[in-house]
């Protein structure tokens, strides 16, 4: 993304995937937005109004010895409207869309990130 370039806030998931291409994206649900030293950080991603489950964590290699001092606390089972997403991270989940379509919201929990752009939109159709 060139300096400058306003950021699509949309994404489209009406494949049941969320397409994050030209957003930057906080992919599903790691990444980072904003840059800097917030790629370092984790990140308490909320699904607003909504619950979901995840069914499975993944952890970039050169983040693995970091990532084995938490794993082991994280529970990821039961129905959840936030989920904590580690630094490299990259989070499945199962989410059904069946009562409403249209746009729904999701951001970092950490108001600082939320205010630099870790607020999103995607797109059920």
């Amino acid at each position: 993304m060139e300096e400058g370039e306003k950021m699509d806030k949309d994404m489209d998931m009406s494949d049941g995937k969320m397409n994050m291409e030209g957003g930057g994206g906080m992919g599903m649900m790691g990444g980072g937005m904003g840059g800097g030293m917030m790629l370092s950080m984790a990140h308490p991603i909320h699904l607003h109004g909504q619950q979901f489950q995840v069914l499975s964590r993944e952890i970039e290699g050169m983040r693995q010895e970091e990532y084995k001092t938490v794993k082991d606390g994280f529970i990821d089972t039961g129905w959840k409207d936030t989920v904590l997403v580690m630094p490299g991270e990259e989070i499945v989940i199962a989410k059904p869309f069946q009562d409403y379509k249209g746009l729904f919201l999701y951001h970092c929990h950490n108001l600082e990130h939320e205010d630099l752009g870790m607020m999103r939109q995607f797109y059920i159709g």
